[in-house]
């Protein structure tokens, strides 16, 4: 991981001229502002990942922040290295043990922690402490949608947590807005995920109100082993397999020698095989369009004899 160095700009300047000549560096694009009075370099911080240039927002406030403040929520995420959709958020987040209720300042926003119990994680390198994972993956599912919240439990899972911890957690979260929601979230997180498209495809199924799938299932014939499978339905005897375009786009992807349309026959025999297994009476395929549009997902399932309920939990509240 890059580490972004801070620049510090104004406050240490009396005459307040070093911190003009900052002001346009970062006007010309020469620096990128992290915090008040706190700037990185321009060109590293359009090289950085977006977990990078979060901790250096965390680094930027941390000698402003009391010592009882405790990073977490998208903050503890970037630094436990947790997935996130995008950019992480421009505030750093933290828990504060004498509040009851939230609070937004310039570049913070504080959590309210009076009352409750949770579990830290070694300090950090600016020696402030954090949530630790299990707490970190369970505040950003009491805190957002599913598709943000499902890809950070995963790893969490995948990582070792059981997911025990993981309702221990929320139950001493206390009693909090979005329970239900955070709930759910934990229940169809699972450390065997594929890859992100795969991720949010599960998570798409979910809000529509299909059954559960068993995740990464196997398949063999008398040839022996088929392959694993994104979504296996036993009930409706129905696969569904992500079907990103990396799969066939991406070189790095390929045996060696093997080119896109060789992908594209593979996968085809692939699917024969499966189709012809005992037990499997439909095949679909999921992509981009579908985890976006509801009602083309509810569709497809439709088609596949795949049963849909009410949307559980929208992707945005």
């Amino acid at each position: 991981m890059a580490r972004l160095e801070i620049v510090v700009g104004g406050e240490a300047d009396p005459s307040g001229r070093r911190g003009r000549g900052h002001r346009e560096r970062a006007l010309r694009g020469e620096l990128v502002r992290v915090g008040p009075g706190r700037f990185v370099l321009g060109d590293e911080w359009r090289r950085a990942t977006p977990g990078e240039r979060h901790i250096a927002r965390v680094k930027a406030v941390h000698d402003r922040l009391a010592p009882r403040l405790i990073v977490s929520h998208a903050s503890a995420a970037a630094l436990h290295g947790l997935p996130w959709p995008g950019e992480f958020p421009d505030l750093v987040e933290v828990i504060d043990p004498l509040r009851s209720t939230g609070q937004t300042l310039r570049s913070v926003h504080k959590r309210p922690g009076a009352g409750r119990q949770f579990r830290l994680a070694e300090m950090t390198a600016t020696g402030r402490r954090l949530t630790d994972l299990a707490t970190t993956a369970v505040d950003l599912a009491i805190a957002y949608p599913l598709r943000t919240s499902v890809p950070a439990l995963d790893a969490v899972l995948a990582r070792g947590t059981d997911r025990e911890r993981l309702i221990a957690a929320l139950v001493a979260a206390g009693p909090v807005r979005h329970r239900a929601r955070a709930e759910r979230a934990v229940a169809i997180a699972d450390g065997r995920s594929g890859s992100p498209g795969e991720l949010v495809a599960r998570v798409a199924l979910d809000e529509v109100g299909a059954p559960q799938p068993e995740l990464q299932h196997r398949f063999d014939d008398d040839a022996g082993l088929v392959g694993f499978v994104d979504f296996w339905f036993p009930e409706q005897g129905v696969v569904l397999e992500y079907d990103g375009r990396v799969k066939y786009t991406d070189p790095a992807l390929r045996r060696p020698g093997q080119t896109a349309a060789d992908v594209v026959v593979a996968e085809k025999r692939r699917e024969d095989r499966i189709r012809r297994c005992p037990g499997v009476h439909g095949f679909g395929r999921i992509g981009h369009a579908e985890t976006q549009d509801t009602e083309l997902l509810r569709e497809l399932l439709r088609s596949l004899g795949v049963p849909t309920t009410r949307p559980r939990f929208t992707t945005v509240r």
